[in-house]
């Protein structure tokens, strides 16, 4: 198994992408995740070209589909969005995720409540199963963009520890290879 990852220079490559990737989104999170958006944004404008083509196409023929017109602005509409506030892009994210973290944590709540009020043996993780939630909820709602910019340096992090893994995996496997090659 290890030599076929040897044999593979890609893996050797792959490692080494990981790692310089991942190097990247740690040192330019903002940049990395703005230049996520603006390729998330060309690949719409991408698709509503495409089905601005294929309306025009129908309308020469009689066949124009008011759906492909639809799939052409709407597109547009997200790449024109996408192209001008990336950060807003960005912040919904953290926005959906905090606000289920805040339905979480209060829906929650009452039986935190009820644990104190009874004084159940194992109240103290049914309070946290709570109160993080709601805690760590309010955090990314009132703070979106920094979330954001920290998710993007965590997902460098585990890129970096990826990369470098499979780097070394390689590097062990050489050097405990025997000279006759198996």
């Amino acid at each position: 198994m290890f030599e076929f990852f040897w044999v593979r220079a890609a893996s050797v490559w792959i490692a080494v992408l990981y790692i310089v990737m991942g190097l990247l989104l740690l040192a330019f999170p903002g940049a990395s995740s703005t230049l996520f958006v603006w390729v998330l944004a060309a690949g719409a404008a991408a698709y509503g070209a495409s089905h601005l083509w294929r309306y025009i196409q129908g309308r020469r023929s009689g066949g124009a589909l008011a759906g492909d017109l639809f799939l052409s602005i709407l597109p547009a509409a997200f790449a024109g969005f996408a192209l001008l506030w990336p950060e807003a892009v960005l912040s919904v994210l953290p926005l959906v995720l905090g606000s289920l973290l805040l339905v979480d944590g209060v829906g929650k709540l009452p039986l935190a409540l009820t644990a104190i009020r009874d004084k159940y043996p194992n109240m103290v993780p049914m309070i946290l199963a709570s109160v993080i939630p709601i805690l760590l909820g309010i955090l990314i709602v009132v703070n979106p963009f920094q979330t954001a910019k920290i998710v993007v340096m965590v997902f460098g992090l585990s890129l970096v520890a990826d990369g470098a893994s499979d780097f070394l995996t390689v590097l062990l496997d050489k050097r405990s290879a025997t000279p006759a090659g198996k």
